[in-house]
């Protein structure tokens, strides 16, 4: 990385087979998106195929019936992982899990999402999409 590079992306450079993609990730960001335009989908587990729009300022992911996300297997902590919407960006954060929280294949506390990130929780695999905004 360059000495001027922004620390927060540190906790999300892809995985190496991808170097193309650090340069050109995308965030969310408050000059193309806006809370709400954040979506999880569910791609490999029991769940396959869910979509989760990201509408609140924080959504919870876990296997505790009350979250947002349910991921109901025993690899996922009760309350395992929040999706937020910090200062123009989503973000997502481990919550004290067993297993941790990975985006593209990094295990991670915290980090900013980009569009298309992965992100395991548990033997669930999520796909995060930012749906940007009409110039219109």
């Amino acid at each position: 990385m360059d000495d001027g590079d922004n620390a927060r992306t540190v906790a999300v450079r892809r995985a190496p087979q991808d170097p193309a993609a650090q340069t050109t990730a995308h965030y969310c960001a408050p000059t193309n998106a806006e809370l709400g335009s954040g979506v999880l989908s569910i791609v490999r587990g029991a769940a396959s195929g869910a979509k989760f729009a990201l509408a609140h300022p924080y959504t919870t992911a876990g296997r505790y019936p009350d979250s947002t996300v349910l991921l109901d297997h025993v690899t996922v902590s009760r309350r395992h992982a929040e999706f937020r919407w910090v200062d123009g960006h989503y973000w997502v954060i481990d919550t004290g899990s067993l297993n941790g929280v990975y985006v593209n294949q990094i295990r991670v506390e915290s980090a900013p999402l980009n569009n298309g990130d992965e992100i395991w929780i548990g033997k669930f695999d999520l796909v995060f999409t930012c749906r940007e905004l009409d110039a219109t």
